[in-house]
């Protein structure tokens, strides 16, 4: 299981945030890239790590909160 640094850097800034938007602003970046890293991690792992809510942004998942802490 490989994963990167720059991965877990998305998914932590958009679990602080509850929003992919203001993550990709945080770190400087375009929330699509925001959105692909999380989408690979998820594949990575089997499951997801947010539940998506349109217009009401992300929150963890119980696996996710679980990762995210261990990050």
């Amino acid at each position: 299981m490989k994963f990167s640094l720059r991965q877990l850097r998305y998914a932590l800034a958009a679990a602080k945030h509850g929003n992919l938007t203001l993550a990709a602003e945080e770190l400087h970046v375009s929330q699509p890239s925001i959105s692909t890293a999380i989408t690979e991690l998820e594949q990575l792992f089997g499951q997801p790590l947010f539940v998506r809510q349109r217009g009401l942004g992300v929150s963890l998942t119980p696996f996710g909160r679980t990762l995210m802490t261990q990050a």
